[in-house]
């Protein structure tokens, strides 16, 4: 059974690692990929795992459920994360440059999966916040080689234009090597 959040849980900076974390109680922290530079200043205070958050980590997990076969702690793994940074990303400006145009249109929602490529590769990616123009996604394949000199790793966001998302499926003929 997926682990479902309950009222106990909470985010916080933690200091050890010091990345943002999410208390699951039971003696259990899910530590986050995100440090201090990449989350807004509130995240650092600490703060209840309200239920707008829960509602995004559940929708995501069904959003993942519908689209990729995923063990059940890779589907926590990664909710949690697109969770984090749907209310704990910095602004950021888009850096579609790295990616190629896409020849399809594709409609960004939140939880939608997508494949963006390089002259270097191709990543899987979750939307994790959507707008008209533009969307954060993050990684969920391997590292991907953005340049001869940047790698965008496993779990971090980068904003695009929605010009350059491949459609799901599309990616997902690649997602079960990927994830």
């Amino acid at each position: 059974m997926l682990l479902m959040p309950t009222v106990n849980w909470r985010w916080f900076f933690e200091p050890q690692h010091s990345r943002l974390a999410l208390d699951l109680g039971d003696e259990m922290v899910f530590v986050t990929p995100y440090d201090a530079s990449q989350i807004i200043p509130d995240a650092l205070q600490g703060m209840v795992f309200s239920t707008e958050h829960a509602d995004c980590y559940t929708q995501l997990l069904s959003e993942l459920g519908n689209q990729l076969t995923l063990s059940e702690p890779q589907q926590v793994q990664i909710a949690i994360n697109a969770t984090a940074l749907a209310f704990f990303a910095l602004p950021r400006m888009p850096k579609s440059w790295y990616f190629h145009h896409s020849n399809n249109i594709v409609y960004s929602r939140v939880g939608k999966l997508c494949q963006l490529d390089t002259d270097l590769g191709s990543g899987l990616f979750m939307v994790v916040q959507s707008e008209e123009r533009s969307s954060l996604v993050m990684l969920l394949s391997e590292p991907l080689s953005l340049s001869a000199s940047k790698t965008l790793p496993c779990f971090q966001p980068i904003k695009v234009m929605n010009d350059r998302l491949v459609p799901a499926q599309l990616a997902k003929r690649r997602a079960h090597s990927a994830a």
